[in-house]
């Protein structure tokens, strides 16, 4: 990666950054961080281990020759992670980021394969949570709460259940060159489909990594989920660990519940630029549905908050780091891809 591409990123971060901060106040970050008092260290500690897991899981798909160290693996999942959040909406800003700077080890396209592949095992995990996080809730609300609240969480628990079934076919038999045709075939879509017809050679190679990685290796795809899963139960116990802080308790099923609701209600509201207001909103009614003090789950995404600044920050200071260093006898961009 070259050091002009990695400036550019590092300023467009920090611009972003320095205007959530503003806009938040130091002053408020501050007394937040004081209020949650030393309970603060391991809830930001957490997320070190979810990222460790997330790494993993992503170098899992690399192969095992010619791929960088778990520690660059692992900062540069932090960086990615840190873009993603600094570009709303999409937040897939880190993906490109992370295709560039494994490169040099693995040569373009298979980069490509990997981070994509990576990406389809993080969300069908997000999945796999979302529907765990479902089932707790349909056992642990109370008796009193409304019948059409159950309702909806059966109808959207089978439509995860679809969902599910979507990524294993994908992975099975590939996804990226089904959609390059569904797009010919929708009418607003069809210039996007011709604009990427001249990449259908492209598609047609990552779909065969990432088919081949569930053919050829299940071993490894079964671990990457299971790491992935398993960031997503260390992230749960932030709750858990916040809500301590002010003297209260909540069950850690309780606190897996209310998490993952709450990423999918942050999913459903993927157009309000990073959750502001969607995420207050969604954990203090979360709490109030589960019977709980409202307030602590307004306080819960405002210490939530404070944790996604220590670690954004973290993320651009790495990027000075992801690029570099070239790994010596690294593959010509046009090597053959692997998995």
């Amino acid at each position: 990666m070259s050091r002009p591409l990695q400036l550019a990123l590092f300023l467009l971060g920090a611009t972003i950054f320095g205007y959530l901060v503003a806009q938040i106040g130091v002053a408020q970050l501050v007394s937040d961080a004081e209020r949650t008092g030393f309970m603060f260290v391991p809830i930001v500690l957490l997320y070190a281990l979810v990222y460790a897991c997330s790494a993993r899981a992503w170098q899992l798909t690399m192969g095992d020759s010619d791929r960088p160290s778990f520690w660059r693996a692992y900062a540069l999942t932090i960086s990615a992670g840190a873009l993603n959040f600094l570009t709303p909406v999409v937040n897939a800003g880190g993906e490109p980021f992370r295709v560039a700077a494994l490169a040099p080890w693995v040569g373009k396209r298979r980069a490509a394969g990997s981070v994509i592949l990576h990406r389809m095992l993080h969300s069908f995990t997000y999945v796999l949570v979302w529907f765990t996080a479902i089932v707790l809730a349909l056992a642990l609300l109370p008796r009193e709460t409304p019948n059409v609240v159950r309702v909806i969480l059966g109808v959207v628990g089978l439509l995860l259940l679809g969902v599910i079934a979507l990524f294993m076919s994908a992975h099975r038999s590939g996804v990226l060159e089904r959609i390059l045709n569904w797009l010919s075939r929708v009418p607003l879509l069809r210039r996007l489909a011709a604009a990427l017809e001249p990449k259908r050679a492209m598609f047609i190679e990552l779909d065969r990594q990432i088919t081949e990685f569930y053919h050829r290796h299940p071993g490894r795809f079964v671990q990457a989920i299971l790491l992935e899963y398993l960031s997503r139960c260390i992230f749960m116990l932030e709750l858990v660990l916040i809500v301590a802080s002010l003297g209260f308790r909540i069950s850690y099923v309780q606190a897996f519940s209310i998490g993952g609701l709450e990423a999918i209600a942050g999913n459903v509201l993927f157009v309000v630029p990073f959750e502001i207001g969607a995420r207050e909103g969604a954990f203090y009614m979360l709490f109030n549905l589960f019977g709980l003090d409202p307030q602590l789950g307004l306080y819960t995404s405002i210490v939530s908050r404070v944790r996604d600044f220590v670690w954004i920050g973290a993320g651009l200071v790495l990027i000075w780091m992801a690029g570099d260093q070239t790994p010596r006898g690294a593959p010509a961009a046009s090597a053959a891809p692997q998995v």
